[in-house]
């Protein structure tokens, strides 16, 4: 608890340091990098692997893992999700199957070319390409226990480094990539960066620009409002684990599955159940999402200031080649794909896919809030929907790495199989259009 206790004291010094460089250095206000960003950098360079004037305590390596239970727990409750709603976001849905199906297969063919040049890789490494860029460091070891059950090969280590640069690819040029769209005109919410008031990029908001973070939904004196929200959460994650280990118990694969996935499961059954018994009223989305902001925040300075740069001038080279491959073919069609169909609110919707797709949802949110800084977009919806019908994205992958070793073939299918979902779309919007 203690050492909890020093890292949320750290985390919240770093922030508050990351927030004034911000303050006082234009540039990076005009790219719209985030305080927790700057923070996450400044806590690598003060800490014990450059300068060693502070010591990042341990505790910040189980933030990403942590936060991101919190974080996809926080996607379902409140979103009610129809046949109508499926339909408005199969563009969202379709575009972030088909780049999971592409980074299965493209990253195990580009991991094996790579391996010739640099032996040391542990075999079948590059599946951990879609494990750290669409899920984070929280799933990477699912896939190095297969692939490198003794650690002897360092897989976990190398999937933590992708992962990050699957973080810092989401975040660098995806704010460039922001502000461009914004001058283009392609947001919705926000149409000119450059001439925004003093306040979207550094001080404090208005008082008439100010709003709640959230409503009480009852009476104080019975318990706080975050309190009741957080308590929702923690039995959406404690329901999705039962249940997972309950499986576990008949079906050894399901033991397997990341934590990550408990609160998701367990928010998709626990909603539901609670509007059909009519206890709905006691959520309010906003305190929920204002939780999941907060989260946010601390897993990407968490995961900035403890970036391992052992692991990095080791096997910078094949890594960074792995991930710069991956995130430009990924990131081309995302933006090309969504910008041809043209559904409302599409640049937006790139953005999210994007920051998921190279980094994880936290990134793509923070990537939206730089162009929708009111959460007036419907990305929560969107990937609630997208979550609801694709929420078996995360059983791929323990899937995928419990075989590799022993025969690639299913998983080409299986990535192949993802990948025509694009097709079918492209099919589909284009019927949309014509009827249009």
């Amino acid at each position: 608890m203690l050492d909890m206790y020093n890292a949320l004291l750290l985390f919240g010094v770093l922030l508050i340091a990351g927030v004034v460089i911000r303050e006082f250095v234009p540039p990076l206000q005009k790219v719209l990098l985030p305080a927790s960003l700057i923070g996450g950098f400044l806590g690598l360079i003060l800490g014990q692997q450059v300068l060693g004037v502070i010591e990042i305590p341990v505790a910040f390596t189980d933030i990403t893992s942590i936060g991101m239970r919190i974080i996809m727990a926080c996607v379902p409750i409140g979103i009610t999700v129809s046949a109508k709603r499926i339909y408005q976001h199969l563009d969202f849905t379709f575009t972030n199957m088909t780049a999971f199906g592409f980074q299965m297969i493209f990253g195990l063919v580009l991991g094996g070319i790579l391996m010739k040049f640099w032996p040391g890789l542990p075999e079948a490494w590059g599946l951990m390409g879609v494990a750290a860029y669409h899920g984070s460091h929280g799933t990477v070891p699912v896939v190095s226990e297969m692939i490198d059950p003794s650690g002897a090969m360092g897989a976990q280590s190398i999937g933590m480094v992708m992962a990050t640069l699957g973080i810092l690819f989401a975040m660098i040029p995806g704010m460039f990539i922001a502000n461009y769209g914004v001058r283009r005109g392609w947001a919705t919410f926000t149409h000119d960066i450059a001439n925004q008031p003093k306040y979207f990029f550094r001080g404090t908001l208005p008082e008439e620009k100010r709003e709640p973070l959230g409503r009480t939904t009852v009476n104080p004196t019975n318990v706080t409002g975050i309190a009741l929200q957080l308590g929702i959460i923690a039995i959406a994650i404690k329901l999705g684990e039962i249940i997972f280990k309950g499986l576990a118990l008949f079906i050894p694969f399901f033991g397997n599955i990341g934590a990550m996935l408990w609160g998701l499961i367990g928010g998709l059954i626990l909603w539901p159940v609670m509007k059909k018994l009519k206890l709905d009223k006691f959520v309010d989305k906003d305190t929920i999402n204002q939780i999941s902001n907060f989260t946010l925040e601390m897993i990407i300075l968490a995961a900035c200031a403890t970036v391992q740069l052992d692991i990095v001038s080791k096997l910078f080279a094949p890594l960074f080649i792995h991930a710069l491959l991956s995130m430009i073919i990924t990131g081309l069609f995302i933006f090309i794909w969504m910008k041809k169909i043209g559904h409302p609110q599409w640049f937006e919707k790139s953005l999210m896919l994007f920051g998921m797709c190279t980094g994880s949802n936290p990134q793509g949110l923070s990537l939206v809030r730089a162009v929708d800084p009111e959460n007036k977009s419907c990305i929560y919806e969107a990937l609630g929907v997208y979550n609801a019908v694709f929420f078996w994205n995360f059983i791929l992958i323990p899937f995928a790495a419990s075989i590799v070793l022993y025969n690639r073939l299913p998983i080409y299918i299986v990535g192949a199989g993802l990948m025509s979902t694009c097709v079918v779309g492209t099919i589909i919007f284009s019927r949309e259009k014509k009827k249009g």
